[in-house]
């Protein structure tokens, strides 16, 4: 028998039906390239030991996010049955079975969104910073200015968080800068169009891992090229560029240890959306 999980979500996009299930929609965002704009369901079955599946490898890179390292294989072994029942002992989650149902799957999901925010995302823990300083440790939201972005309850989640801009601006008129300090380690990205960068971030709770912008056109830093927190490395692209319905940034971070791109639908997009968020209001985002 087949269980549909309904995770429970913010406000920043609504539930829609399709024919892959339950998917989670912006009111009016433009989509990249996951399924046409419509993600699909992170788990639409229970979880148990012997599954094996991209829903296994997104319940393992979040158990991992909050603490209960399990390697993200794919595959739901002993390890990872284990790590989910010191979670569902953690949070009273009774029976401690070590499979995932409707009520692990929901408190799982809270947690890695309240983990992302209680930490922050600076090099010495605490609130992610604003500012577009060249500081090491400091976060900022990865469009500017912040008028041109449209709010939260019109981004969406799939592989990354999309992002639609006022008026679809594009150009020099929505400019995307680092989040964080780290380097460029390669423009283009299948789908995502020939001038997406990724940067490696350098240092702080995620360093190593990687943040790719999805539709960017054109590049405006070089592969291999060290940048810093606030400091343009390209524009939102005008047109369709990759497989996309409108000018937008589509912002992911890989899982911890890779590969630079790209994650399965909401695999890491909700750890991303928790780390914009504050971004987004701390710069004057409503």
């Amino acid at each position: 028998m087949m269980v549909l999980i309904c995770l429970l979500v913010p406000a920043s996009g609504a539930w829609a039906a399709s024919s892959g299930g339950a998917a989670m929609i912006g009111p009016s965002s433009p989509h990249g390239i996951a399924t046409g704009g419509h993600a699909s369901a992170v788990f639409s079955r229970g979880l148990r030991q012997g599954d094996r599946g991209a829903d296994v490898k997104t319940l393992q890179t979040w158990l991992t996010d909050v603490g209960y390292s399990v390697p993200s294989t794919g595959y739901f072994g002993s390890m990872t049955k284990g790590a989910v029942q010191q979670f569902q002992q953690a949070y009273s989650l009774k029976p401690p079975s070590g499979t995932v149902g409707p009520r692990t799957a929901a408190k799982l999901l809270s947690v890695v969104r309240a983990t992302a925010k209680g930490k922050g995302v600076t090099s010495g823990g605490g609130t992610p910073s604003s500012s577009g300083g060249s500081s090491s440790s400091a976060w900022v939201f990865p469009i500017k200015p912040i008028s041109v972005v449209l709010g939260t309850d019109t981004w969406s989640l799939d592989q990354g968080v999309d992002i639609p801009t006022a008026g679809a601006a594009c150009g020099r008129q929505a400019v995307e800068v680092a989040m964080t300090s780290g380097t460029i380690v390669q423009e283009g990205i299948d789908g995502f169009g020939p001038y997406a960068p990724i940067i490696k971030v350098d240092s702080g709770k995620y360093k190593d891992r990687y943040i790719y912008y999805g539709h960017a056109a054109p590049a405006l830093v070089k592969v291999g090229q060290h940048v810093s927190a606030g400091q343009p490395i390209a524009d939102v692209g005008c047109g369709q560029v990759g497989i996309s319905t409108g000018p937008h940034l589509e912002i992911g971070i890989s899982d911890s240890g890779g590969p630079t791109c790209c994650p399965s639908n909401q695999e890491t997009s909700p750890l991303m959306e928790s780390l914009l968020t504050p971004l987004y209001r701390k710069a004057g985002g409503h």
